[in-house]
C-alpha cells in the first residue's frame, strides 16, 4: 500500500515488518534509505516513482507519499509546473531549503511525508492541512517508528489494545483525532509537524494551520461567481493533457461538476454499481450529457466477499471494509486511466452533509430532515448527543459517554477533541466530521490513495478556504454545486438529479420536496429487482444485504477462535447480535465494523494468532451451527 514507514534510534522493532505492511496491491514501487539512525521507506504507485528521497541543497533529505500541487508564498501562489509534477519530494525539497518547515504554511496538496536534516540532527514528521494521508507512530526502546499502515506499525512494538476507544470505532466507524485503537501509538495531527530531536530522543508537534470558520456577509450570487471561479482556476491547473482521466460519477450533482469543468479533456465517466438502477441511468444520462463515454462497472454477486478478503489488511481503523468501492476493478482502472477524480468532500465542505438537523417522523410515509441546524450549545451537549448504546458483542468497562467526556474538554486556544484542538464549538461541530480526514467513518478516499493516483478538487486549499467562508444558511439552503454547473453546462443541469427526479436548475425548494417525493416513490414502487437488497441509491441496502447473504455468518463462525482469543468481544454476543439483525432489528453498521475488524491482519498476529495456521474448519467452531439456526 503506498505510504510512508521508518524508525529513528534504536527502536528495536521489526523494521522489515513496518516495510512488508507497504506492499498491498503489487503495483506499488518502494524505495528505502537508512543513514545513521534514521531508516525510511516510501512506497508509491508505479506511474509516481520519481526517485527517493530527494536531497535539498543543504544536505536535507525528504521523502513525500501524495503530492503537493503548487504554493503560496511571498510571490503568491505558484502551482507545480513542468518536471516538478512527476517529482513532488524534489520539488518539497527545494521548497524545504528556501523556508524550512515553514514551507508548509502554504504547500497546497494532499500529502505526508518527512524531512532528515542531518545539520539540525532532526527528523520532521508532517501531515496536509486535512490530514489525508495519515501518519502513525509510537515510541519504543531508545527511538520512535511510524508508518501509514496502523496495522503493521501495531505488530511491530507488540502494541496492546485500547480498550477505551473501541466503542466509538464499532458504533460510529472511527476513533477520533489522534488516538488509535492501540496502547502508545497515535496519529500525527492535522496541519502539523512532529520533529524529533535524534540527540535527545525529545519530540515535540507544532501546528502550521488551524481551520477557522469566517462566514462572510454577501449575496449566494457572489458565493457562486467565487466558486466558479475557484473551481475553474483548480481544475485549469491539475488536468494535465498528457495523462487520461477517469471521473467516477454517481447520479448526483459533485461528480457531474467534474464532468463540466474537464469538458475540454476528453475524460471517461465510471459508474459503480450491481444493476441498472435509477441511480445508474441518471448517470449515463449525464455522461450522454457532457459527450463522454460511460463505462459502467457492474459489481457481481461476490463483491462484499472480495472487498471483506482483500480490504481489510489496508484498512486504517476507520470506515468500513465494503467502502473500497473499486475493490475488483483496480487492475482495469490503472490500465485504462492515469488518475481517477472523485467529487468526493464537496458535500461536507459546500452542503452541511455533517451538521445535526432536526427530523420530521411521518410515521409509514417515512421522514425527512429539516434545513436547519440543529445547535449544539455547550460542549457538554455535544458530549451527550456523541453517546451511542455499545454493540451486544463489546464487552469493555466504559461507555462512548464516559469516553468522550474524558477526550473532550476546554483548552488552551479552543476545544481539545481527541488530541485535535478546534477553535471554537462552530468550528468542532462543522469539522470534526472530515478533520481530520481519519474522523471520516468511509474508506472510500483512503482506500482510493491505496488503488491509484486520484485527485479531488475540493480538497484544494482555495477551495477549503472558500468553504470556511461560506454562510451556513447557504449550506443548508441553497445548492452552489447545482448553480455552478447550471453556469457551466446548461446541458448537464437539465438531467434530473437520481435523488430528486428533478433537473440540478430548480429552486432549492423543488429540490427539497423533490427528494421526500422520489424517496416516498421508490418505497412503495413494485417493480424493484429480484435481488432483496439491489436498491436505487448508489450502493446495496446493508442492512437486508446481511439477512440474505450468508458471507457473513460464514466469516463470524470462521473465526471464532479470534473472538474468543479477545477479551473484548463476547462470542454469545456476536451471535446474538447477529440473530438479532436478521430478525428484525438494525445492527448493519455494528457487524460490518465486526467483520472488517476480524479479518484485518495486524488483529490476528496481536490476538496470536496466524491467517496460515487457520484450518477450513477452526478448532472450537461448531461446524453444525447453520445460517438458518444463527437467524
Amino acid at each position: 500500500m503506498p505510504g510512508l514507514c521508518g524508525a529513528l534510534g534504536s527502536t528495536g522493532c521489526d523494521i522489515d515488518c513496518l516495510r512488508d505492511g507497504l506492499q498491498w496491491s503489487g503495483r506499488e514501487v518502494a524505495f528505502d534509505a537508512e543513514e545513521g539512525d534514521v531508516r525510511v521507506s516510501v512506497a508509491v504507485h508505479a506511474n509516481e516513482a520519481g526517485e527517493q528521497p530527494a536531497r535539498a541543497p543543504g544536505g536535507a533529505l525528504v521523502w513525500l507519499w501524495g503530492e503537493v500541487r503548487g504554493h503560496d508564498g511571498p510571490n503568491g501562489y505558484v502551482p507545480v509546473t513542468g518536471p516538478d509534477r512527476e517529482r513532488p519530494a524534489a520539488y518539497c525539497a527545494d521548497l524545504y531549503d528556501r523556508f524550512g518547515m515553514e514551507f508548509l504554511e502554504g504547500a497546497n496538496g494532499t500529502f505526508a511525508g518527512v524531512v532528515y536534516d542531518p545539520r539540525r540532527d532532526a527528523v520532521h514528521l508532517f501531515s496536509d492541512r486535512m490530514g489525508s494521508h495519515p501518519v502513525y507512530y509510537a515510541r519504543t526502546g531508545d527511538g520512535l517508528a511510524f508508518s501509514s499502515n496502523v496495522q503493521s506499525l501495531a505488530v511491530a512494538v507488540n502494541a496492546a489494545f485500547e480498550e477505551a476507544y473501541l466503542p466509538e470505532y464499532f458504533t460510529t466507524g472511527r476513533i477520533s483525532g489522534t488516538r488509535t485503537p492501540f496502547v502508545g501509538v497515535e496519529e500525527v495531527p492535522p496541519s502539523s509537524v512532529l520533529t524529533v530531536d535524534l540527540a535527545t530522543g525529545d519530540a515535540a508537534t507544532e501546528r502550521y494551520w488551524t481551520p477557522r470558520y469566517r462566514p462572510v456577509d454577501r449575496p449566494f450570487s457572489a458565493f457562486v461567481d467565487a466558486f466558479v471561479e475557484t473551481f475553474e482556476t483548480v481544475m485549469d491547473e491539475y488536468l494535465d493533457d498528457d495523462r487520461r482521466h477517469g471521473v467516477l460519477l454517481s447520479g448526483g450533482s459533485d461528480s457531474r461538476l467534474l464532468l463540466a469543468g474537464a469538458a475540454d479533456r476528453d475524460p471517461v465517466a465510471y459508474h459503480l454499481s450491481d444493476w441498472m438502477s435509477e441511480e445508474a441511468n441518471v448517470a449515463e444520462r449525464a455522461a450522454h450529457a457532457a459527450d463522454c463515454p460511460f463505462v459502467w462497472l457492474k459489481r457481481d454477486r461476490d463483491h462484499h466477499r472480495r472487498c471483506l478478503a482483500e480490504n481489510p489488511s489496508m484498512m486504517p481503523f476507520y470506515g468500513r471494509f465494503d467502502q473500497g468501492h473499486t475493490t475488483g476493478f483496480e487492475d482495469r482502472l490503472a490500465e485504462e486511466v492515469d488518475v481517477l477524480v472523485s467529487g468526493l468532500y464537496a458535500d461536507v465542505l459546500f452542503k452541511a452533509t455533517t451538521l445535526p438537523n432536526p427530523t420530521v417522523d411521518l410515521g409509514p410515509l417515512g421522514g425527512f430532515t429539516l434545513p436547519v441546524e440543529r445547535s449544539t450549545d455547550s460542549v457538554e451537549e455535544y458530549v451527550e448527543r456523541a453517546a451511542e448504546p455499545l454493540p451486544p458483542f463489546l464487552d469493555v468497562p466504559v461507555t462512548m459517554e464516559e469516553v468522550f467526556e474524558a477526550n473532550v474538554r476546554e483548552a488552551v486556544g479552543g476545544i481539545d477533541h481527541h488530541g485535535v484542538v478546534y477553535p471554537s464549538l462552530r468550528e468542532l461541530v462543522s469539522l470534526r466530521e472530515f478533520y481530520p480526514m481519519s474522523n471520516d467513518p468511509d474508506l472510500f478516499y483512503f482506500g482510493l490513495t491505496q488503488s491509484m493516483p486520484h485527485w479531488t478538487p475540493f480538497l484544494d486549499n482555495r477551495m477549503i478556504d472558500l468553504a470556511l467562508r461560506f454562510p451556513i444558511k447557504y449550506q443548508l439552503r441553497r445548492d452552489v454545486v447545482n448553480e455552478a454547473i447550471a453556469r457551466l453546462s446548461p446541458a448537464l443541469a437539465d438531467v434530473p438529479h437520481a435523488s430528486t427526479g428533478v433537473g440540478l436548475d430548480r429552486s432549492f425548494v423543488t429540490q427539497y420536496v423533490g427528494r421526500y417525493l422520489t424517496s416516498m416513490r421508490r418505497r412503495h414502487r413494485r417493480d424493484e429487482p429480484d435481488v432483496p437488497y439491489y436498491c436505487h441509491r448508489p450502493w446495496v441496502h446493508g442492512p437486508e444485504l446481511l439477512r440474505h447473504d450468508r458471507f457473513a455468518i460464514e466469516t463470524i463462525l470462521e473465526r471464532r477462535d479470534l473472538i474468543e482469543a479477545l477479551p473484548f468481544l463476547d462470542w454469545g454476543g456476536v451471535l446474538d447480535c447477529y440473530r438479532r439483525h436478521v430478525n428484525g432489528e438494525n445492527f448493519y453498521w455494528e457487524l460490518f465494523m465486526l467483520l472488517g475488524f476480524l479479518e484485518m491482519p495486524g488483529v490476528e498476529r496481536l490476538a496470536g494468532l496466524r491467517t496460515a495456521d487457520r484450518p477450513d474448519s477452526p478448532p472450537g467452531v461448531d461446524v453444525d451451527i447453520t445460517f438458518e439456526d444463527v437467524a
